[in-house]
């Protein structure tokens, strides 16, 4: 296999790495649009260095942390990632469990690139067969002798594998992940389009729009729920909607409070605390922590030029969303749950009871939930 291998013709390619839980997350309804679409996309390897911006830890054998280097923050960040991707999973009765390490994944990666150079039906079947006993805790993606069984049980040549990756595949996986990080690839899962680069499976529904002809007008991002989804709760007893006077605040306002009027909830609104500004690395420190803060700007950027309206380009995203919450009578209290307060996560920050959510990319499943119990 060479590099040339990977350049195909397919619209769209997919980075992947098998330790992120929302790239784990972000598989079947990438694969859906596959599918719904008629075309196959180009998956390829992305490799995290997660110690490299969001620090590490290790827990020991009853669950503890043993070791750790992360800041109040990036612990924020870390618990609620995990708490969120474990509410989607339970959506389709799948299990994502913290990891105990910060695992190594070149090996799986490398083992990627020889399962899709055998045919694109055994990757999948591959990237299952890691996928989900790793996030029960059950594959160790570090053990050769693992990986090549999975490699042989998804139909691909694992004895073959082994020679091939001390031979050029760890060498062509090295290469393809610093070409990658190079051009900004700095999560998963990331899609790229015509050299434009979406971060989250959020953009998908932008994603099928422009590979679809841009037909009508363009979707908002969102998380997925199958159409036949459903989810059982009670009438919310509580409802705080933290606003923070981002685009995303300003986006999400409307749909929320039709919402509200549509179930006849109440829910008290909440400013968010200003969050204090993190710096930017200056430009000669080419680490690679310090590019993927400058990577995920850019991305934070693209986002904002891609979804503002246009009516809104020229405006004050703030005075817009104030002008939006008057015209309904609403006024910002100052007090309400600390979570919502005080979220470290940019974005619109909404309490059902004690079920948490941040950014607008939540709205389909936060229709279900104030539906269910209204019903």
């Amino acid at each position: 296999m060479a590099l040339e291998a990977l350049q195909s013709s397919s619209p769209l390619i997919v980075y992947f790495d098998f330790k992120s839980p929302y790239a784990y997350l972000a598989v079947e309804p990438t694969r859906a649009l596959e599918r719904e679409l008629g075309v196959t996309f180009d998956w390829r390897p992305f490799v995290l260095d997660i110690p490299s911006y969001l620090g590490s830890a290790k827990l020991d054998k009853a669950g503890k942390v043993a070791q750790q280097n992360r800041t109040a923050g990036q612990w924020s960040g870390v618990k609620y990632a995990y708490y969120d991707c474990r509410r989607y999973a339970n959506l389709d009765s799948r299990i994502v469990r913290g990891t105990k390490k910060i695992w190594d994944t070149h090996l799986v990666a490398t083992a990627m690139l020889w399962a899709r150079d055998h045919d694109r039906s055994i990757m999948d079947r591959f990237m299952d067969l890691v996928c989900l006993p790793f996030w029960k805790r059950e594959f160790d993606p570090e053990a050769m002798e693992v990986v090549t069984g999975a490699l042989s049980a998804a139909g691909a040549d694992g004895e073959g594998f082994a020679n091939w990756a001390q031979s050029e595949g760890f060498a062509l996986n090295a290469r393809l992940q610093q070409e990658a990080f190079a051009a900004g690839v700095y999560g998963v899962p990331t899609y790229v389009l015509d050299g434009e680069m979406y971060f989250g499976r959020e953009h998908l529904p932008r994603l099928g729009w422009e590979l679809a002809g841009k037909s009508g007008p363009a979707p908002d991002i969102g998380y997925a729920v199958g159409s036949s989804t459903s989810i059982d709760q009670p009438r919310p007893k509580s409802i705080s909607i933290g606003v923070d006077g981002s685009l995303d605040s300003l986006l999400a306002f409307p749909a929320l409070k039709s919402l509200l009027d549509r179930y006849d909830l109440e829910a008290e609104w909440v400013e968010v605390e200003p969050r204090r500004a993190g710096s930017l690395p200056p430009r000669e420190d080419q680490s690679r922590g310090a590019l993927h803060k400058h990577f995920r700007l850019r991305n934070r950027r693209a986002d904002l030029e891609r979804y503002t309206p246009e009516e809104l380009k020229n405006e004050d995203l703030r005075e817009a969303l104030a002008a939006a919450l008057k015209t309904h009578g609403l006024v910002l209290g100052q007090e309400g749950p600390a979570e919502v307060r005080r979220s470290a996560l940019p974005g619109i920050v909404v309490k059902i009871d004690e079920e948490l959510y941040i950014g607008r990319q939540h709205l389909p499943l936060i229709a279900l939930h104030l539906a269910s119990g209204s019903s």
